[in-house]
């Protein structure tokens, strides 16, 4: 299954990109083709999150603490600060233990907005992790 980005153009679909072009050339000429159709309210910022994972970095190189010592622990720590819990996968299993499922940051998974709210408290997290401002750790962090 290949993902495209197109434009409702009359009663037409128009490939957005030269890679959705691309995409698009991959199937045959008059190729009967299934799609679903959703719009795309806002789309996400590639360099907002390419900024997260920079400052996940960022933290990585400047803790000792062997809960934040990886990109994906870091990003982990921060959900779980955030609460940013899945309630509709997190579970009590039989003998009363709660098993949280922490929610996604991938594009197809998070709103734009819910995604802006979610990194400007992730940058705060970050920064008090290893004692500098949000203005400091995002200016260290190179994505």
């Amino acid at each position: 299954m290949q993902e495209l980005f197109v434009q409702r153009k009359s009663d037409s679909l128009v490939p957005n990109s030269q890679e959705d072009s691309e995409i698009l050339r991959e199937f045959q000429t008059n190729k009967l083709l299934r799609i679903k159709v959703y719009g795309v309210k806002k789309p996400r910022s590639v360099l907002q999150l390419n900024m997260f994972w920079a400052c996940c970095q960022t933290v990585t190189d400047n803790t000792q603490d062997g809960q934040w010592n990886t990109k994906e622990k870091v990003a982990f720590q921060v959900k779980v600060a955030l609460n940013f819990v899945d309630l509709n996968k997190t579970i009590v299993d039989p003998k009363g233990n709660v098993h949280f499922h922490y929610r996604s940051i991938s594009f197809k998974q998070l709103p734009h907005m819910e995604a802006c709210r979610f990194f400007d408290r992730a940058w705060e997290i970050m920064a008090a992790k290893i004692g500098v401002t949000v203005d400091k750790l995002l200016e260290n962090s190179n994505p």
